[in-house]
């Protein structure tokens, strides 16, 4: 499953930004996460998207609407 990482400066003196290192995220991928069914929604969701990805727009996709979803119920 994929997770959002968000940049921040650490205990380092040196490294500092203007903006709280907005802008500077990557996802990483985490092959363990989350439980059996909740990785066969994602893997189902993938192939949705790769099966359709020339007729889908970017914003369409799937698995991040999947884990948005489970921040705000979370919260």
């Amino acid at each position: 499953m994929w997770k959002l990482k968000v940049a921040d400066g650490g205990n380092d003196t040196y490294l500092y930004s203007t903006n709280d290192f907005v802008g500077r995220q990557i996802f990483e991928f985490d092959a363990e996460a989350g439980t059996p069914e909740e990785r066969a929604e994602v893997e189902e969701a993938r192939l949705n998207f790769y099966n359709n990805r020339y007729q889908v727009k970017p914003s369409s996709d799937l698995l991040w609407r999947m884990q948005h979803n489970q921040k705000m119920i979370a919260t």
